[in-house]
């Protein structure tokens, strides 16, 4: 369907009454126009309706009044203002001055909250340099549409994927490695004769930190394995217990003392997946001993729960020592460390941010250096999915 506002003179146009004529005539004419599962409609040199068949309008009545007439006097007809048949118009003209077919791209809703996607090809015919009608041939690519987005958020998966593989291989092996050389090293000295019991007692005690650096990576790259693969469990959550287990697995970590306390606001039941919950707030925490400030005189955490019906707002602050603004922007990067003072994996945070997402929700960190730092998550309360 092609518009032109325009009212030119009809004679040069075929009638309803030929139409009808040739297309009795032609009963296997008509049956196969009417049998083509794409649009199919020509249009004569003033761009009025010569054929239209059935994909293009399935009312007979309608189809028949079409003939001679253009596209604007078709959604006129229907009360309707459509920017497509500038469009079309448009490619009509492109394809007569060009001499050849000429693709439009369309989208529309066609009465319908989801979007349809057309593909319209304007063919032009010409004899003796006299055009004589432009067959135009519309084809929905919806789904077609819908398969090219899935390939390309698919495709951005796999670059980010092979990206991230690059860099565990390299970062893992070398975290892998780095604590078993050393183990090998100081096995060595130990062998050496002649050594006195405090130095080897000293190297006992570096084998174990190293065996616990080993032990700490491969526990990482477990937990990314997991969240990875493992399907999404939703069950109820007591974020407050939740947080006191951990408090008190973290006791003693790193032989660091850190007060903790906090509030809660909100009156609603949560549900999400325990098992990624946990590692999240443990990883947190965990980096707020880790990263405390031996200079303050009291190093402190202070926890926020806020619940809602859609979601749990979770809000750690720490008075530890802060981060850059430059490492700010890659603390979730896979393996990165801010520091070496403290011996870590480089996942912690990585992983705090991939579960987060995983269970739908968002992260936000701000920090100030020697200040402190503060991460915000969001979390959707999944009520209405299944539960455990």
């Amino acid at each position: 369907m092609l518009p032109n506002e325009s009212t030119p003179s009809s004679d040069n146009f075929v009638s309803r009454e030929e139409y009808e004529r040739v297309l009795s005539e032609n009963k296997l004419l008509r049956a196969v126009l009417d049998q083509l599962p794409s649009e199919l409609v020509v249009v004569d040199p003033e761009i009025r309706f010569m054929v239209v068949n059935k994909a293009a309008v399935k009312d007979d009545e309608l189809r028949r009044w079409m003939i001679g007439k253009t596209d604007f006097e078709f959604w006129e007809r229907k009360n309707k203002a459509s920017e497509l048949s500038k469009k079309r118009l448009e490619g009509c003209k492109q394809a007569i001055e060009q001499r050849s077919d000429y693709n439009v791209a369309e989208v529309f809703h066609a009465g319908t909250p989801q979007e349809k996607h057309y593909i319209r090809l304007h063919r032009p015919f010409f004899e003796n340099d006299r055009l004589l009608f432009i067959v135009v041939y519309g084809q929905e690519v919806t789904e077609l549409k819908k398969s090219e987005a899935r390939l390309i958020l698919q495709n951005d998966e796999l670059e980010k994927v092979n990206h991230e593989l690059d860099q565990f291989v390299y970062s893992a092996s070398h975290n892998l490695r780095a604590p078993l050389l050393s183990v090998k090293g100081l096995l060595n000295l130990i062998e050496e004769q002649g050594m006195e019991d405090a130095a080897r007692k000293r190297f006992i005690g570096e084998i174990f930190n190293s065996i616990a650096r080993l032990d700490s990576t491969i526990k990482d790259i477990i937990e990314y394995s997991k969240n990875a693969r493992l399907e999404l469990l939703p069950v109820r959550i007591d974020m407050e217990q939740l947080i006191r287990n951990t408090h008190e697995d973290l006791k003693f970590y790193e032989g660091t003392t850190v007060m903790m306390e906090w509030s809660v606001s909100g009156d609603a039941t949560f549900y999400s997946d325990e098992r990624r919950l946990k590692s999240i707030v443990h990883n947190i925490m965990s980096n707020s001993v880790k990263y405390s400030d031996p200079k303050k005189e009291t190093s402190w955490l202070r926890i926020a729960i806020e619940y809602s019906p859609t979601n749990c707002i979770l809000t750690f602050t720490d008075n530890g020592k802060g981060i850059s603004p430059e490492n700010q922007l890659k603390v979730f990067d896979m393996f990165y460390r801010a520091t070496s003072e403290r011996s870590g994996s480089g996942l912690g945070l990585y992983i705090v941010k991939e579960m987060t997402e995983k269970i739908g929700g968002t992260i936000v960190l701000t920090s100030t250096l020697g200040v402190g730092t503060t991460l915000r998550l969001e979390l959707p309360n999944w009520t209405n999915r299944p539960v455990a």
